[in-house]
C-alpha cells in the first residue's frame, strides 16, 4: 500500500510579530493556573469529571479504539464450526433413522493490494482524530467555564456596587428632600434625584436577573440539573492577569488539536483515494473444511476440502472510476479545510494577543479615570452641601463616579476573558524555549 502523496507546503510565518524568533513550543493544559484562583481550579476539576459533552467525546475515542480492534481481527483467518443431527421414523414400516455430521471450516482473504492495511491505518488515524477532537472540545468548554466564572464574579461585584449606589442615592434624596422642605432646593432637583434612585434600583434588579441566568449557565456546564446557586468569595479584580508574550511563534499553531485533526482528515481522505483505486481488482480467498459424516463412528466418514478463488470486476459502467474521482475531490476538500483551519487559527491567535494587550492598557486608564471621578464626586458633594454648587453638577458627578466603578469591573473582566482567548487560541498555555 502506498497511500501517501506529496501535498503543497502549508506556509506559516515563523513568528507573528518578529521573524527572527524561532522557538519550540509545548503546551501546559492546566492553563487556568495562571489566574491564581483556587475556585477556578476546583471548577475545572468538576468540568473534567462531570461535563456530558466531554464524556461523549471520550466515548468516541473508546469507540474508535474498538473499531481498530475490529479491523485488525481480519488479519487472522476466520474459523467456523457446524454440528447437525437428524432423526426420522417411517410411518409405514416403523423403522427409525439417525444421522449426524460435523465440520470445521477456515477462510482467509489474502490482502494482495493492501486494502486491509489501509483500513487499519485509517482506523488508527481515526483514533488520533477522536483524541484531537476531545482535546479541542475540552479547551473550548474550559473557555466557556472560565468566562462564566469571571462573569459571575463581575456580576456579584457590580451588584454590590449597584446596591451601594442605591444607598448613596437614597441618602442624597433625603438631603435634597430636607433642602426642598426648607425652600433651598427646587422640585426639579427632587424629581431628578428620585429618577436617579429609580434607575439605581432598576440596575440592582437587572444585575440580579443576569446573575441568576449566568449561574444556570455555569451549572449546565457542570451537568448540575438542580442548578444550585453558587456564591464565590473572590472579587474579580483579585484574580491575576497573566503575563503573556504577544509575540508567539507559528509553531504554537502547529500543535493545536484542531489543526492536527484537519491534517489527519487529509490523510484519511488520501487513504480513501487508494482504496477507491484498488476496488474491483482481483482478490484471493482461501478456504478449507474438515468434516465427518457420522459422529457415532469417529474412525470413518472424514473428509477434507480446500478451495482457492479469485474474482474481479470486468465491467461496472465506470462506477469504480467515478468513485476514485470522488475520493480525489474529497482529498482536495480536506486540504482546503486544513488551509482554512490554519489561517483561521493564525487570525485567532493574533487577534487574541492584540486584544489582551489592549484590554490591559485600557484597564490602567480606567483606574486613573475612576480615581479622578472619585475626587470629583467627593468635591461636588462637599460643595453642594455648602451651597457653592448646584445640584446638576452633583448629579453628573454621582453618575460619572458610579459609571467609572462599573467600567473598572467590566474592563477587568474583559481583560481576564481576553487572556482566556489567548490560551484558547493556543489551545493551552504556550511554554516556549526561544533562541533569538
Amino acid at each position: 500500500m502506498q497511500p501517501s502523496r506529496s501535498f503543497p507546503e502549508v506556509q506559516l510565518p515563523e513568528s507573528f510579530s518578529n521573524p527572527k524568533i524561532t522557538a519550540t513550543v509545548s503546551v501546559d493544559t492546566n492553563w487556568w493556573h495562571g489566574f491564581d484562583s483556587p475556585e477556578l481550579s476546583a471548577l475545572m476539576a468538576q468540568l473534567a469529571a462531570q461535563n456530558l459533552d466531554l464524556a461523549t467525546a471520550s466515548l468516541r475515542v473508546e469507540r474508535a479504539q474498538f473499531q481498530l480492534g475490529q479491523t485488525r481481527a481480519d488479519n487472522l483467518p476466520a474459523v467456523s464450526g457446524r454440528l447437525s443431527g437428524r432423526g426420522g421414523e417411517n410411518l409405514d414400516t416403523g423403522l427409525t433413522s439417525l444421522s449426524s455430521s460435523a465440520s470445521i471450516g477456515a477462510s482467509y482473504d489474502v490482502d494482495i493490494w493492501g486494502s486491509r492495511e489501509a483500513s487499519i491505518l485509517a482506523s488508527t488515524l481515526n483514533i488520533d482524530v477522536s483524541q484531537a477532537q476531545l482535546r479541542n472540545q475540552s479547551v473550548l468548554l474550559q473557555r466557556q467555564l472560565a468566562n462564566a466564572y469571571f462573569t459571575q464574579l463581575s456580576l456579584q461585584q457590580r451588584l454590590a456596587i449597584a446596591k451601594q449606589n442605591v444607598t448613596a442615592s437614597e441618602q442624597l434624596l433625603s438631603l435634597i428632600q430636607l433642602r426642598y422642605d426648607a425652600g433651598s432646593a427646587s422640585g426639579i432637583e427632587l424629581a431628578q434625584q428620585r429618577n436617579t434612585l429609580l434607575s439605581a434600583q432598576n440596575e440592582v434588579l437587572r444585575l440580579s436577573n443576569q446573575l441568576a441566568i449566568n449561574n444556570r449557565a455555569l451549572a449546565a456546564l457542570l451537568a448540575d440539573s438542580e442548578f444550585q446557586q453558587r456564591e464565590f468569595t473572590a472579587p474579580v479584580n483579585s484574580l491575576a492577569l497573566p503575563e503573556i508574550d504577544v509575540q508567539q511563534p507559528a509553531s504554537v499553531l502547529r500543535q493545536r488539536p484542531d489543526v492536527a485533526a484537519a491534517f489527519l482528515q487529509l490523510q484519511l481522505a488520501d487513504i480513501s483515494v487508494y482504496q477507491a483505486s484498488i476496488a474491483g481488482l482481483p482478490g484471493l480467498s482461501l478456504s478449507a473444511d474438515l468434516g465427518m459424516s457420522d459422529l457415532t463412528d469417529l474412525a470413518n466418514g472424514w473428509s477434507l476440502s480446500a478451495a482457492l478463488s479469485s474474482a474481479m470486476v470486468l465491467f461496472d459502467n465506470g462506477k469504480r472510476e467515478q468513485a476514485e474521482r470522488v475520493a480525489n475531490v474529497d482529498t482536495q476538500i480536506a486540504f482546503n479545510n486544513l488551509m482554512t483551519t490554519i489561517i483561521s487559527a493564525a487570525q485567532e491567535m493574533q487577534d487574541a494577543a492584540d486584544n489582551y494587550r489592549f484590554q490591559r492598557e485600557a484597564y490602567a486608564l480606567d483606574l486613573i479615570e475612576l480615581e479622578n471621578n472619585q475626587r470629583l464626586y467627593d468635591l461636588a458633594q462637599a460643595r453642594y452641601k455648602s451651597g457653592d454648587s448646584d445640584f446638576l453638577n452633583l448629579l453628573n458627578a454621582q453618575r460619572s463616579w458610579f459609571s467609572a466603578q462599573l467600567n473598572v469591573i467590566n474592563r477587568y473582566q474583559s481583560a481576564l476573558s481576553a487572556a482566556v482567548d489567548v490560551y484558547t487560541a493556543a489551545r493551552g498555555l504556550p511554554v516556549t524555549n526561544t533562541d533569538s
